[in-house]
């Protein structure tokens, strides 16, 4: 008789059982431990990143110390169940995906074929337990568990919103789906009026308007504001169409006015499904995501002193929309005023225009069909700090509401769940944002002065963390010439550690911890944080671009393939920018994809000075020897122009800089650009992987 699986149960508490016996010697974080095994894509993790993500505050031998006995106290605590799935060698610790069962991988792959687990239908906010006894176990575990609930969720909800939208008509899969959904997220209006719609038709009028009454009392009491134009309307067809006076079984909904009492009551059948439905059946019925182009913020006068203001209110508004996968946002920002490239999608453009006051910027933002031109509403606009983040939230629910997208105020409260605790502080991380983002060599410094600035004023805020970590990791990149300062790189991720315990979710928060373990070295433990910005803002061109840099760095040739092919799939909807392409072209090189990286550097051109370097190895390695020469001119050229280094700028000097300007993991990827700019004639003596 085959033996029984190894059972990982993660939905609720954490429990391990063979068979019939419950596994309850092992400590709470060997209990994590396994529990994180079973959740990783192929049961298995280096020891590196186990280290990495459990003994985040040891000595590293004393925490590969630590591994080697809690493998131990597993191996003793399975063997009388006979359980031997578990394996381990000097890289890797793993678990046989033969021999277990998890319940949430189970759940994960019920929603993917559009069916909610049976455990999601019992309990609310299921996925907020997951690991809930034993996340303290390690700091970072403790970042990584808050991160991987919420993409969880996000993953679940999907699966079944895309499920709900084929179940046209009201069945019993279908509600069983809205109730899994809601159970997920209270706010999700799309199930709720699936819900609504069933009640009706099974004629349970006082049940559909009792949803409705929850709904709306819950989005009144935890997010002040009321459901959306398409439920409100939908709720007024079914109290419309009421055959008597009064609500039934005594419930009184929000939302409008009672109906007029009637005269008499004529017995009627139960009343058919409101016509309400056809609103969901649009979102079913879209081919593919609407485009929604965010154009300029203008401001007119000829002394801006607020400029800075009404741009950084653009860019976290765009960088509030990405995070919603109903839509491809393009960055418009340079673009005419029309009409719009052509494409297959539906295309909608906000653009605002305006002025500054003594207290304000005063903006009118319009939103057009990208098509026709017609605008589809207008709205004034006085932005201030004390309403920047009510003004957000507004902003993305009347576009969201005008143009049939459904966005659930549970999530867009998460999304924008940021508030501003020092409005001086928030003023001032605004102004070193557009300071960094003008990659203006001689204002860098400045940047982190007011970056620094924000930390002291305002200790508990995420983003003036992660700016300085990536202000830190990018020093040497951005003033070329500027050797690695191992100091600095430690500081980095410090900032970075700081930003994601503080915003665990933020992706940005992520994507810098990554980024900031790469460039220490640390490329395993960069590869925990990395997939999760992406799990976490998978639909963000930064974060996709950035991911795959690091991807490539690191050595998972695959997965930064997969991203940067993805989003030239999508360049018909939204074409990279000329500093995006600047990352595929480092991209390219690394995956061995030489066309692609001479392709991209045409498009990136000389924005980032290490691209013709890029190009110039990529060509000598295509056999286009007279052009790599060519091209390694122009790359001394570029970077002779922005020199920052008291050191001459000599072609010995120009090289190293390049081969020492990023984390390369794999010597031999970093040995094909070093021969690569060697054959085009860079001198490269002395140069050694990881000498910097």
């Amino acid at each position: 008789m085959k033996d029984p699986p190894l059972s990982i149960n993660l939905l609720g508490k954490l429990t391990l059982s063979v068979g019939e016996h419950e596994i309850e010697s092992l400590s709470r974080k060997t209990k994590a431990l396994l529990g994180y095994l079973a959740l990783t894509e192929s049961r298995e993790e280096s020891r590196e990143r186990l280290i990495g993500l459990f003994w985040s505050e040891s000595p590293e031998e004393r925490a590969r110390a630590s591994l080697r006995q809690a493998l131990h106290e597993i191996r003793n605590a399975l063997a009388p169940s006979r359980f031997e799935g578990l394996h381990a060698d000097k890289l890797v610790v793993a678990l046989d995906r033969t021999r277990i069962k998890v319940d949430l991988v189970d759940a994960l792959r019920d929603a993917l074929a559009g069916t909610p687990h049976p455990q999601l239908l019992t309990q609310q906010n299921l996925v907020d337990d997951i690991f809930g006894e034993v996340e303290s176990s390690d700091p970072a575990f403790q970042t990584w568990v808050s991160a991987k609930r919420q993409t969880i969720r996000d993953q679940l909800i999907r699966h079944l919103e895309t499920a709900l939208r084929d179940e046209i008509t009201i069945t019993a899969k279908g509600r069983d789906i809205a109730a899994a959904i809601i159970n997920l997220d209270q706010t999700h209006e799309e199930a709720c009026r699936y819900l609504i719609r069933g009640h009706v038709a099974d004629g349970a009028i006082g049940s559909a308007l009792k949803v409705y009454k929850n709904l709306w009392d819950l989005l009144e009491a935890e997010y002040d504001v009321e459901p959306t134009q398409q439920t409100q309307d939908l709720i007024a067809e079914v109290k419309a169409a009421l055959p008597f006076s009064g609500a039934p079984s005594g419930l009184e909904a929000p939302g409008g006015p009672a109906p007029l009492p009637a005269t008499r009551i004529i017995a009627s059948p139960p009343p058919s499904p409101p016509a309400g439905l056809s609103v969901d059946q649009q979102l079913a019925a879209r081919d593919a995501r609407l485009i929604l182009s965010v154009g300029s913020f203008t401001l007119s006068g000829s002394e801006l002193k607020r400029d800075y203001l009404a741009q950084g209110f653009r860019r976290e508004l765009i960088a509030c929309l990405v995070r919603f996968r109903e839509w491809h946002i393009r960055d418009w920002a340079g673009a005419p005023a029309s009409p719009t490239p052509s494409t297959q999608a539906d295309e909608f453009v906000l653009d605002a225009s305006g002025f500054e006051s003594r207290k304000a910027v005063h903006l009118v933002l319009t939103l057009r069909d990208g098509i026709n031109g017609t605008y589809l509403w207008s709205e004034s606009l006085s932005l201030t700090l004390e309403n920047w983040h009510q003004s957000q939230q507004n902003l993305v629910r009347r576009i969201a509401s005008t143009l049939n997208v459904h966005v659930s105020a549970e999530r867009l409260n998460r999304v924008m769940s940021r508030q501003l605790v020092d409005l001086k502080a928030y003023d001032i991380w605004l102004f070193g944002q557009a300071t960094l983002l003008g990659f203006d060599v001689k204002r860098w410094d400045r940047a982190a002065e007011l970056f620094r600035q924000v930390v002291q004023l305002m200790p508990d805020f995420a983003p003036a963390f992660s700016s300085l970590a990536q202000l830190n990791n990018s020093y040497h990149i951005v003033k070329p010439g500027t050797p690695r300062d191992a100091n600095r790189t430690l500081q980095a991720l410090a900032y970075a550690q700081e930003a994601a315990r503080l915003d665990p979710l933020d992706s940005r928060s992520q994507l810098c911890l990554g980024w900031s373990h790469a460039m220490a070295r640390h490329y395993e433990q960069a590869m925990i944080y990395i997939p999760l910005a992406h799990e976490l803002n998978h639909n963000d061109p930064w974060t996709l671009v950035s991911a795959a840099n690091c991807y490539a760095f690191c050595g998972r040739d695959a997965e930064a393939r997969d991203i940067v092919d993805s989003m030239l799939k999508r360049m018909a909807t939204v074409a990279p920018s000329a500093l995006q392409w600047a990352y595929h072209t480092a991209v390219r090189f690394m995956i061995k994809d030489y066309e692609g990286c001479v392709s991209a550097a045409d498009f990136a051109g000389d924005l980032n000075a290490n691209v013709p370097g890029f190009k110039a190895a990529a060509l000598y390695h295509l056999g286009r020897h007279d052009e790599a020469r060519a091209e390694l001119d122009h790359f001394f050229n570029v970077v002779r122009e922005r020199w920052s280094s008291a050191e001459p700028a000599t072609p010995a000097t120009m090289t190293r800089w390049l081969l020492y300007l990023f984390p390369i993991a794999s010597a031999e990827s970093w040995a094909r650009l070093r021969d690569g700019i060697a054959g085009a004639g860079a001198p490269v003596d002395g140069l050694s992987h990881h000498g910097w």
